[in-house]
């Protein structure tokens, strides 16, 4: 599918070499005594590696952490490289059960050595700074971060990767029938990807495989911290199951009944496809813990169920409806870039087209699953404009092909801030300081509101010393005194 070739663009091929150099620092080294204390129970947004301070990620350590015992890590992978984005969101829930999060502040979409090298730096100064457990270290990432997560669980024998959260995307190949480490995927009912996390789920359960699905209100992005505790304690649950960590009887007890609370909501609201899945969970993730025949039983009459046959069926419909949508437009942005003017022009004239009724069909649908494909489709589509664009700026360095797609994707999403920062980056790539910074002002006006978002942009280094970036910047800074919390 090109829409997942193009999430995956600059990862494949590269990542082999990163799996070698983790294979070859997979034993825990003895801690730094060296190195600079960490401070715990707060955010370290910017931790320089030691062997390379140009690569850096963000890092939380549980107030309780010290080096008398090994801890559990949670290695992030962000597609903006925003690392302190995950730690941000994720730290209380890792304060919770007593993890380390430690996210990328370089790992990019569409940059492939950088990716390499982020990830090798991060995972070797983690080793020798922290004290880790082996047994407990897990993989995550949002969207093509997702990928890479996916990806070193997968290559990397050797780093004995224990699970892998994903949140808006799944692999970049074929899963296998062969992992054995617990998959945790989260995504939006709205998001574009949600067709292709269903089929990951019906291949992982043909499989055996240990793995969950959340599905949750909203697009494409981080799952929300409240749902996002459910991945840990699943995580925590699986590591009692398997002898790793001892067995907590409350802490038992309390996920089973949220399991089975899930199986009766389910029951409630008619969602056949998450009862059955709750009570996949209840008959697979306590085995050991608990007695779990009643749940077997459950669980086989629901498998050869009429109710679940038709869910499964209407599930399939969906997933084909979005395709159907999105099949013809897919393949007009695809020929967008390489064709000659005069069909240039046809092609973005269809492609507006399209899309905008796309946008109205979304917005007047009168039944949910109606509105949920269609804002599905739509998204889809304006994403692999987008990163259209992204493949041509990053890889090619085609600027009047890039500056097309971005022009496009803001013309049908005139209040998204993304392609007008996308614009300025285009512009800057090409010297043009000026329309780089009427770009970003489009871009504020549009939403953005944290200063980090432009004078971190790695895109946008070569206007830092212009007088309208600077005065850009210390305006936004002035603005955020009263939001700071901001992130756009």
């Amino acid at each position: 599918m090109p829409r997942l070739r193009s999430l995956v663009i600059g990862y494949l091929g590269t990542l082999a070499l990163l799996v070698l150099s983790c294979g070859t620092s997979g034993a825990q080294k003895e801690s730094n005594p060296g190195a600079t204390p960490l401070s715990v129970g707060q955010i370290i947004e910017s931790v320089p590696c030691a062997e390379d301070p140009a690569e850096t990620y963000a890092l939380y350590l549980p107030s309780g952490y010290s080096s008398e015992k090994s801890w559990p890590i949670i290695y992030a992978f962000d597609p903006g490289a925003r690392g302190k984005i995950p730690v941000r969101l994720y730290k209380d829930v890792v304060e919770k059960y007593g993890y380390i999060i430690a996210a990328s502040n370089n790992a990019r979409n569409f940059q492939p050595e950088v990716v390499m090298n982020a990830a090798k730096a991060m995972w070797k100064d983690t080793h020798v700074r922290l004290r880790l457990d082996q047994r407990r270290v897990y993989m995550m990432g949002f969207s093509g971060g997702a990928r890479v997560a996916t990806e070193l669980a997968v290559r990397c024998e050797q780093c004995a990767v224990a699970g892998v959260v994903a949140h808006g995307a799944g692999y970049p190949f074929p899963p296998s029938d062969k992992e054995r480490f617990a998959y945790f995927a989260f995504i939006g009912d709205k998001d574009f990807n949600w067709p292709e996390m269903m089929e990951l789920r019906r291949r992982k359960e043909e499989y055996r495989a240990p793995f969950r699905l959340r599905v949750f209100q909203g697009e494409h992005h981080w799952a929300p911290p409240e749902v996002f505790d459910e991945a840990i304690a699943w995580f925590q649950l699986k590591a009692m199951q398997m002898g790793i960590v001892p067995p907590d009887s409350a802490f038992i007890d309390q996920q089973l009944a949220r399991t089975q609370k899930e199986a009766e909501d389910a029951l409630q609201r008619k969602d056949t496809i998450t009862q059955f899945e709750a009570y996949r969970s209840l008959a697979s993730d306590f085995s050991g813990l608990r007695d779990v025949s009643p749940y077997h039983a459950k669980l086989g009459a629901l498998q050869t169920s009429p109710e679940l046959k038709q869910a499964l069926k209407k599930e399939q419909e969906a997933i084909d409806q979005q395709r159907a949508l999105t099949q013809e437009l897919s393949s007009d942005l695809q020929e967008l870039g390489e064709a000659e003017l005069d069909a240039q022009q046809t092609l973005r004239a269809a492609i507006l087209d399209g899309m905008s009724r796309l946008k109205e069909k979304a917005a007047h649908a009168k039944d949910d699953g109606t509105r949920l494909i269609s804002t599905r489709a739509f998204n889809e589509l304006w994403v692999e404009g987008i990163e259209a664009g992204q493949a041509e700026l990053a890889n090619h360095r085609q600027l009047t092909k890039a500056e097309l797609y971005f022009r496009l994707m803001s013309s049908i999403a005139p209040d998204e801030p993304w392609p007008a920062l996308l614009l300025a980056e285009t512009a800057a790539a090409g010297g043009n300081k000026k329309g780089a910074c009427k770009d970003l002002r489009e871009a504020i006006r549009r939403g953005v509101k944290n200063p980090d978002t432009i004078e971190q942009d790695a895109n946008l280094q070569s206007l830092r010393n212009e007088p309208e970036f600077q005065q850009i910047v210390a305006e936004l800074r002035a603005k955020r005194e009263s939001q700071p919390e901001q992130e756009h």
